[in-house]
C-alpha cells in the first residue's frame, strides 16, 4: 500500500481487512470508510459516511429514506 508523507509516496507493509456494515450511527475504528452500496436514492434522501472528529479513525454512517452499506478498511 502506498502512503504519502511530506509530498513523497512511500510503501507501507501489512494486509487490508475489509468490513462491510449496514448499521447506522457509530461504525467503529477504521483507517478508511466509504459508501459501498446505496439504494432508493431520490430527492432529500441521503447516505453519508464520516470520520468524526477528523483524524480520530472513528467512523459514523448516517442515512435518511434510503439504505446503504459502508465498506471500512483497516491496515493490519
Amino acid at each position: 500500500m502506498q502512503a504519502c508523507q511530506s509530498g513523497t509516496w512511500r510503501t507501507i507493509g501489512g494486509k487490508l481487512k475489509v468490513t462491510q456494515l449496514s448499521t447506522t450511527g457509530y461504525l467503529g475504528q477504521f483507517d478508511f470508510c466509504a459508501i459501498a452500496r446505496m439504494g432508493n436514492a431520490e430527492d432529500a434522501h441521503y447516505c453519508q459516511v464520516v470520520e468524526s472528529p477528523a483524524g480520530s479513525r472513528k467512523w459514523y454512517k448516517y442515512e435518511h429514506k434510503t439504505g446503504c452499506i459502508a465498506s471500512c478498511v483497516t491496515l493490519n
